[in-house]
């Protein structure tokens, strides 16, 4: 009786089990998509966490940013193994800070001379180094404002244009709390001044040799500041940054010798050949005033004319010789005496090149 009475207990639950089974599809819907959350959180939190790590980076976006500024794939590759040699923790600080871009590739220079390396490939990579800094600094343009020209130091170089388009190279020689002294030059034709009052003027200057800012004043007056004319001039405020430079220009105070070059004609077997030839009967003096690695300002009391081509021979220290070989492409009054020939280089060897930008950067000098 009591072994009846249990299976008409059990009965209802056994019957329960059998009638209504879960299907299996069921529970291997429910797996799949336990497994998709779980690897969307995974990588979710793999990234975070990689990207929390010093030293770790998006490879692929940073060689993204690189090709953007129009590196070539060789100098990505040697960027990224002075970046690993380095252990840089963080590489995608080069593209923002120019101090960051500084230590790394001053690394790579002073690490130059520790390898066996030949004169000529040593040239050749610092020549890439130097064109990785050219490329990232003139590529990473970032706008800059000034807030008054009361911040300019003295002996700051300027160029000075009037009305007249006539343009002129100068310096400042006083900054006071309401205006500014600037190198005046002098009148011609019996004026007693070169500008009148209150005649407006456009100023040009450089700021970290690549910014260039530009405002509009007025003359107030004429005064001699420490022996030297000077026009004073009203203050400019909030100066934007019209350009950046494609190189850094860095004032140099050099004799120089300068020739000219001629095209001359050949006919070589029914072609008419052109070579460059330089006058060396002929030598011109000159001072240079600054220098980037596009091209360079001489001051010269000999008048050469537009679109003319030269040899330039100088040293950016003593006994390191340069010679390059450019264009004229303007040139501007700075005194009734002398001009300042803007002279764009058109053709400079590799070890040339690597000494400019040796005097511009200084990589070559311990930090």
């Amino acid at each position: 009786m009591i072994l009846s009475l249990l299976q008409q207990r059990q009965a209802p639950l056994l019957r329960l089990e059998t009638t209504t089974p879960i299907p299996n599809t069921f529970f291997l819907i429910l797996a799949i998509a336990g497994l998709l959350i779980f690897l969307v959180w995974a990588i979710f939190m793999g990234t975070k966490a990689s990207s929390s790590k010093p030293g770790s980076y998006s490879k692929r976006s940073f060689r993204k940013r690189l090709r953007q500024l129009k590196l070539t794939q060789e100098q990505i590759k040697l960027l990224e193994v002075i970046i690993a040699e380095m252990k840089f923790p963080n590489p995608l600080r080069i593209l923002e800070s120019p101090a960051a871009l500084d230590r790394l590739l001053r690394y790579a220079m002073n690490n130059l001379d520790d390898r066996d390396l030949g004169p000529q490939e040593k040239e050749f990579r610092k020549g890439v180094i130097y064109d990785i800094k050219q490329i990232i600094e003139g590529g990473t343009v970032h706008e800059k404002i000034i807030s008054s020209t009361q911040s300019l130091p003295i002996n700051t170089k300027v160029k000075i244009s009037d009305n007249n388009g006539v343009s002129y190279t100068s310096y400042i020689t006083s900054n006071m709390q309401n205006m500014l002294g600037l190198e005046s030059p002098l009148a011609k034709g019996g004026v007693s001044y070169p500008w009148a009052k209150g005649q407006a003027l456009s100023v040009t200057f450089i700021r970290g040799g690549t910014d260039v800012y530009s405002y509009q004043t007025k003359v107030l007056g004429y005064r001699n500041v420490r022996g030297v004319f000077s026009v004073f001039t009203e203050h400019g405020k909030n100066l934007k940054q019209i350009q950046q430079r494609q190189g850094k220009r860095k004032e140099i105070s050099r004799p120089v010798i300068l020739y000219l070059v001629n095209i001359v004609e050949t006919k070589v077997k029914r072609k008419i050949v052109r070579q460059a030839v330089v006058n060396k009967t002929r030598s011109l003096l000159g001072s240079m005033q600054d220098i980037s690695a596009g091209g360079c300002a001489i001051m010269s009391r000999n008048t050469v004319p537009r679109g003319s081509l030269v040899k330039v021979d100088f040293e950016t220290v003593r006994g390191k010789p340069v010679t390059v070989y450019g264009k004229v492409r303007a040139a501007s009054s700075n005194s009734p005496r002398s001009k300042i020939l803007h002279i764009q280089f058109t053709n400079v060897s590799r070890k040339n090149m690597n000494t400019i930008r040796d005097f511009i950067y200084e990589y070559d000098i311990p930090s």
